[in-house]
């Protein structure tokens, strides 16, 4: 049996892969849709492969970023500015 494995976060329409990931829930006030959806414009898996890891990648460091600021720290008035 053959089996056609796609990159993480995508799909495939009509020949085109496209980068599909949820936006998570503790970060939903931050956009207006639930998920980030857009095509990678190329009908190369491998290309996806690439495109996609490095959006995720890029999205892994905003939502991190995005929640750090979140965090109430102790002692954050102290610092000069």
């Amino acid at each position: 049996m053959l089996e056609t494995k796609t990159a993480a976060f995508t799909f495939v329409k009509q020949g085109i892969y496209y980068f599909s990931r949820r936006v998570p829930s503790d970060l939903s006030h931050y956009y207006t849709a639930d998920r980030i959806c857009y095509s990678l414009r190329t009908k190369s898996a491998v290309i996806a492969n690439s495109r996609a890891q490095r959006v995720a990648q890029q999205l892994d460091e905003h939502w991190y970023h995005l929640r750090i600021q979140q965090v109430d720290l102790p002692g954050k008035h102290l610092p000069r500015d």
